[in-house]
């Protein structure tokens, strides 16, 4: 890919999660709540016939200046079937959690743990900070969602909580129903997870 089509993916993934944000409202024309407690969320689960994931805790190393992504997979059955997907553009690490800019060349690594039965995935090291004109991006492919929840994917949102016991806030996303997948903008590290408001 190139630098000029990865600018206009950024772009679009961008525009795209604010029209998202703004156009969300339900039958009666109201505007889900951008903050809510754990209990107003159905956090979407895979079926207990998926397979297992490759690993539930894992890292890599991202570097100022180059692309580099992450992907976990299901194993078993369902190898080769991709279930997580984050990528880190050229331009996206911006400042390091003590708050210093990265500079071309500089790296960090970023640890990677998936819940166990949710689309849930907490993102290492707290308080990294990336460009908000290139994101990362995470991909989670929820095919594996348990069926009742397929059923209800069109009200699929992502969602982030800072610290356990926080409220979850609705954050900006792409979602791609034709192939079971939403790319959810990451401007800094925390939780993250596919849920449904109540």
């Amino acid at each position: 890919m190139t630098n000029r089509c990865r600018m206009g993916r950024w772009a679009g993934l961008a525009l795209l999660g604010l029209l998202a944000l703004a156009g969300c409202a339900d039958s009666t024309g109201n505007t889900p709540p951008d903050m809510v407690d754990e209990s107003e969320l159905d956090f979407v689960p895979r079926r207990a016939t998926a397979p297992a994931v490759q690993t539930r805790d894992t890292s890599f190393w991202a570097v100022r200046g180059e692309e580099r992504r992450l992907e976990i997979r299901y194993t078993g059955e369902g190898t080769g079937k991709k279930f997580l997907e984050f990528e880190v553009d050229d331009e996206s690490l911006l400042r390091r959690p003590d708050g210093t800019l990265f500079a071309v060349g500089d790296s960090i690594e970023i640890s990677v743990q998936v819940d166990s039965t949710l689309f849930l995935v907490n993102l290492e090291p707290s308080g990294l900070v990336f460009n908000p004109e290139r994101p990362a991006v995470l991909e989670l492919d929820y095919d594996e969602a348990e069926e009742e929840f397929l059923a209800r994917e069109s009200e699929f949102d992502a969602w982030r909580q800072e610290a356990t016991g926080d409220p979850w806030f609705r954050v900006g996303s792409v979602q791609v129903e034709e192939l079971d997948e939403i790319e959810i903008l990451i401007f800094g590290f925390t939780r993250y997870a596919l849920a449904v408001g109540r």
